[in-house]
């Protein structure tokens, strides 16, 4: 099996829609990212943040793992999926709710 995200990482025991939409806007925003620097700026801890990936890459396909020579992640990016649900889902709603408070 390759190497994607450490077999240590446990399944999301309670997922959040709101950190899910969080950390796809941060790849939306800045394209291909390192796992560090999306644990960064999406504002989770580490292992939080490597199980959301996980589970991003493998049961929403909304992200895909780029792997370097050794099988381990150079970078991360959106899939096709990924982006639409980006356009169609979260920034859909930004906009609903932008036009609520007005």
């Amino acid at each position: 099996m390759n190497e994607k995200v450490s077999n240590n990482i446990n399944e999301i025991d309670a997922m959040s829609w709101q950190v899910v939409e969080r950390i796809l806007q941060v790849f939306y925003e800045h394209g291909s990212l390192k796992k560090s620097q999306i644990t960064m700026k999406s504002g989770l801890k580490y292992n939080t943040c490597m199980r959301y990936l996980k589970w991003l890459n493998e049961k929403m396909e909304f992200i895909q793992f780029e792997l370097n020579n050794d099988n381990q992640i150079k970078s991360i990016h959106l899939t096709s999926q990924g982006i639409f649900f980006c356009k169609n889902k979260i920034f859909e709603s930004i906009n609903v709710n932008a036009k609520k408070t007005k």
